[in-house]
């Protein structure tokens, strides 16, 4: 046994110092200036998506080192905990400001682990990864995506799994390096898997996979939420990490069932009174004679009771009866007996209520926000009001959490129970919202629920009016960029002004040609936050414009530690410093870049054509004829090599810009040639 033991043993640390494969750990270590850092790792998610999806954490880069002032807190879930569709004004930035207000003295980190379409499994497999002691708090928001996550009944990439030990031993192999090189030798031998190619797509991707209430698949599926929320508290705690468990508000009054079951014995008789009755329901509600909308849909109920919409049009009627305690029954029972299971069910917050009582710690405590929202929305019920559709919150439902959150984090850190949250206007006015980015974050909201299965919702033509009108009143409340930069600066003013207020700022001033105040917002946002590669992106940019290549050249330096991997940001930084090192005539360093750029960034055509073209331009400009006969040559090399491979209809500018180049390199017939192929 010690043998073969010691065989993997050793043969996973040679494949792992080889660079087969890729660490799984939520948190890259790198050293940033001498400075040890905490990074996210895009290919996290890859050990449970396929890459093609393109789900990943959110950008978070922040030190290793923990200060004596410093509160540093994370929150770990789902797309509703990442902020959806709220890129910038999220429940971890209100957090953060609300935290910020009560504790001034402190510095105030909240980092982001949530991502889109991940459920208990994913955030089990984050906790485990996140370092020791490296934050003093951590939230937890999840229970969303428990059916159609990751080894869901109702997800489209994995087959279901009923024993969890099973799940988590699949997961621990595809971490190990030993597992990515088989799985990548296999990959190379037999044919593409359709599923490994998938490109996101929304919730329309799952709407092929409804589950019924009563499928007994959802008691595993409890099970595995019970025992991942569990451990993942339990592994929080054991690093030293203060766990704030918070329940799952969901949108009830206005987010009616995406698809509802009948009874599977209904006899054809039943089906056409069940009709009928439904259809003079529904008549009833047009012409708000709800009393007889109440009795039809009752009677409907009689026939098939476990029809969702039934539920959710009868809580309806009941509510414009002033029947509130009524309605929320049913309003819950449509949420239950959804076969679409996106939202957290009545169940998920009652396995999440029984966990939070029996733990007993002062290194524990329980939000219950489900309730917050509830009371928040008095004598109706959460919707609108606070959630934009069926799970995300607009700005008021995550001001909601954030100040209850905040509510007990400072209890914990106080001992006193006398802290109030800002008030939700105070909170929009520091954080800069509405903004120019969230007229556009509603628009792609519009857009999203076009496709399946928001179509299938019985009340789809009101969520199309909600959102419509919504838009409208964002549009009005942002007014135009002058005014916004007026309102900023009101903040700025005050000195309640975090980084992206300055990012904000610099992009707004830039609109406005204020170049002065656009380097202004920019150096003061890399002091509050010198790890946002934007802000430095944004700096080359307008430093290039202005000439001041040798000022560029530290900016897109520093910016390489925040690419992440990403082949096309790398190369486009190295592209850019090989033409800043041109300007300022260090022409060797240049060469050295721009070749690099050729040689190891081949897939990045654009970026690859330009760095051609740089060194063809300067190897004529300073008469070094036999390097612009070898960069002429081996452009023209490369662009043959793309077309064989089929590439160039990546890339259909491909004739034109190898036409331009060798007119740049004085090959004129060579230009000709091009020119004449593009046009055949």
């Amino acid at each position: 046994m010690l043998v073969p033991l010691l065989f993997f043993v050793l043969l996973e640390l040679g494949l792992t110092v080889f660079g087969v494969g890729t660490s799984f750990d939520y948190f890259h270590e790198m050293d940033i200036n001498g400075e040890a850092h905490y990074q996210e790792n895009p290919d996290f998610a890859n050990q449970f998506y396929p890459p093609s999806l393109g789900i990943g954490p959110l950008e978070n880069t922040f030190t290793e080192k923990r200060s004596p002032d410093l509160i540093r807190v994370y929150v770990l879930g789902g797309s509703a905990a990442m902020g959806f569709p709220h890129k910038n004004h999220g429940l971890d930035r209100l957090l953060a400001t609300q935290l910020r207000a009560a504790l001034p003295s402190r510095r105030i980190e909240v980092i982001n682990t949530a991502m889109t379409s991940v459920n208990s499994h994913v955030v089990y497999a984050v906790a485990k990864s996140i370092p020791a002691n490296s934050a003093d708090f951590a939230v937890i928001l999840m229970g969303n995506n428990e059916v159609v996550g990751p080894y869901g009944p109702g997800t489209f990439k994995q087959n279901f799994l009923a024993n969890i030990t099973l799940i988590r031993g699949i997961q621990a192999l595809k971490r190990t390096r030993i597992w990515q090189a088989l799985d990548s030798l296999i990959q190379r031998v037999k044919p593409t898997d359709a599923k490994e190619d998938l490109k996101w797509q929304g919730m329309q991707m799952f709407t092929s996979h409804g589950i019924a209430y009563d499928d007994p698949r959802m008691e595993s599926v409890y099970g595995h939420y019970e025992d991942n929320l569990i451990d993942t508290i339990e592994t929080l705690r054991d690093k030293g990490i203060d766990v704030v468990l918070s329940s799952v508000p969901a949108n009830l009054r206005h987010s009616a069932p995406f698809l509802s079951v009948h009874r599977a014995d209904l006899s054809n008789d039943q089906l056409d009174q069940w009709r009928e009755l439904t259809r003079n329901g529904a008549e009833s509600s047009g012409t708000e004679n709800w009393d007889d909308a109440v009795t039809h849909f009752q009677a409907a109920l009689e026939i098939d009771p476990d029809y969702a919409d039934t539920h959710f049009r009868l809580a309806a009627a009941l509510e414009k009866l002033g029947e509130y305690p009524e309605a929320k029954t049913h309003y819950q029972r449509a949420l239950d007996l959804d076969a679409l299971r996106f939202r957290a069910d009545t169940r998920i917050n009652q396995i999440i209520q029984e966990v939070a009582a029996g733990i007993g710690s002062d290194t524990f405590s329980f939000v219950d926000s489900a309730a917050a929202f509830e009371q928040a929305s008095q004598p109706f019920q959460a919707g609108w009001n606070l959630l934009l559709e069926h799970v995300h919150y607009d700005f008021s439902g995550n001001h909601v959490l954030a100040a209850e959150i905040s509510r007990s984090i400072i209890s914990n850190l106080n001992g006193a129970d006398t802290y109030e949250p800002l008030a939700g206007a105070e909170v929009a006015r520091r954080i800069g919202f509405p903004n120019h980015d969230t007229i556009g974050e509603i628009q792609n909201l519009q857009g999203m629920i076009q496709h399946p299965p928001f179509p299938g919702q019985s009340n789809y033509t009101e969520l199309v009016a909600f959102l419509n009108g919504k838009l409208e009143r964002v549009i009005a409340a942002v007014g135009t960029p002058a005014e916004v930069i007026q309102r900023r600066k009101d903040v700025v003013t005050s000195g309640l002004a975090d980084w992206k207020i300055y990012f904000e700022l610099a992009v707004l001033n830039q609109r406005m040609r204020n170049q002065p105040a656009m380097y202004y917002h920019l150096n003061q946002l890399l002091e509050q936050y010198p790890h946002n590669r934007e802000s430095y992106m944004k700096l080359a940019e307008a430093m290039s414009k202005d000439g001041k290549w040798r000022e560029v050249i530290p900016y897109l330096e520093r910016s390489l530690y925040y690419t992440r991997g990403d082949e096309e940001k790398i190369a486009e930084t190295i592209g850019w410093l090989g033409t800043a090192y041109l300007r300022t005539g260090e022409y060797e360093k240049a060469t050295d870049l721009l070749v690099e750029v050729t040689e190891k960034y081949s897939d990045q055509v654009g970026l690859t054509l330009r760095a051609y073209g740089n060194l063809i331009r300067h190897s004529r400009e300073n008469g070094e004829v036999r390097d612009l006969a070898r960069y002429v040559k081996d452009v023209q090399r490369y662009a043959e090599s793309l077309i064989r491979s089929g590439k160039n209809k990546e890339y259909p500018m491909l004739y034109q810009r190898m036409s331009q180049l060798m007119t740049m390199g004085g090959y004129d017939k060579e230009a000709k040639e091009w020119a004449e192929a593009q046009a055949q």
